[in-house]
């Protein structure tokens, strides 16, 4: 079994009476799985992309600014792109997808702004276990092959695209190593205007140097949630003003606040063995 995360709470937290927690599963900086029975939300907007599949086949529906509402049993969000949710009582999985996995770039070159059904029967194959997720009854192993597998599958059923640019990795290691270079610093050292150097790097990451700065973000909030470390710290280590801000961000990206997500009365979160102690130990 996968370890699941307890911020210092002595004995096993009981959810209230009636509560399905729902379960979080932390697959390092390539992504996660979140899976829940009452995931609806207003308008989020995420870095990673999103595939959603409904566990037992009940459709759900996705909405998009302007209007247009997309029902369907497996359905891919890209990148970026605002959307609405309605799932209550569907046992659904959503599948996050980080700028650093490999098939990110797949899911940048969907077509903006839409979303894109997917045959749910394509995944049946994982059925068995995806129920279990659902109820957080598989092994870590078994969570990140069933991440793999579902991604797999979601981008053979999308157009190819181009292979990534090899500058793509040159730029993400330098950034990695240098979070808070900003455009006029990366311009010089390219040699280049900052009208190109932001073509440059929308072309070759994906997405902007604001937003994937705001994903490196998004990415240090992950290393820090799930330890004992009070919100506060969890916000200014990430790289926020303060926490409401830091809350405000939570909730527009995942439609939760922060600290609903690593309550253990609503949500079990699961890391790598071994690692969710280190973690805790780090706080």
């Amino acid at each position: 079994m996968p370890r699941p995360y307890d911020p210092a709470v002595p004995s096993p937290a009981e959810s209230p009476p009636g509560v399905v927690r729902d379960c979080s599963y932390v697959l390092g900086y390539h992504g996660f799985v979140y899976t829940g029975h009452q995931l609806s939300s207003s308008m989020t907007v995420r870095h990673s992309a999103v595939l959603l599949l409904s566990a037992d086949y009940t459709p759900f529906q996705v909405s998009l600014r302007g209007g247009k509402t997309v029902s369907a049993r497996a359905m891919v969000v890209p990148p970026l792109v605002a959307r609405g949710l309605a799932a209550d009582g569907v046992p659904l999985l959503s599948f996050n997808i980080f700028p650093s996995h490999r098939a990110f770039h797949i899911f940048c070159a969907m077509h903006h702004p839409g979303v894109v059904a997917l045959d749910r029967h394509a995944f049946n194959q994982l059925d068995a276990v995806i129920a279990a997720m659902v109820k957080g009854d598989v092994s870590f192993k078994q969570a990140e092959e069933v991440f793999e597998l579902a991604v797999a599958e979601a981008t053979r059923q999308l157009p190819p695209a181009p292979a990534p640019d090899p500058k793509a990795l040159g730029l993400i290691r330098l950034l990695d190593e240098n979070p808070k270079l900003s455009l006029d610093e990366l311009a010089r050292l390219f040699g280049r205007s900052n009208a190109a150097m932001s073509r440059m790097f929308s072309q070759v990451v994906g997405m902007s140097l604001r937003d994937y700065q705001s994903w490196q973000r998004q990415r240090r909030m992950v290393d820090l949630l799930y330890t004992p470390r009070s919100l506060t710290d969890v916000a200014y280590g990430a790289g926020f003003s303060d926490s409401p801000q830091f809350s405000r961000t939570f909730s527009r990206w995942y439609g939760k606040s922060p600290s609903f997500s690593r309550d253990p009365k609503f949500v079990r979160v699961f890391l790598r063995d071994g690692e969710a102690a280190s973690r805790q130990d780090a706080g």
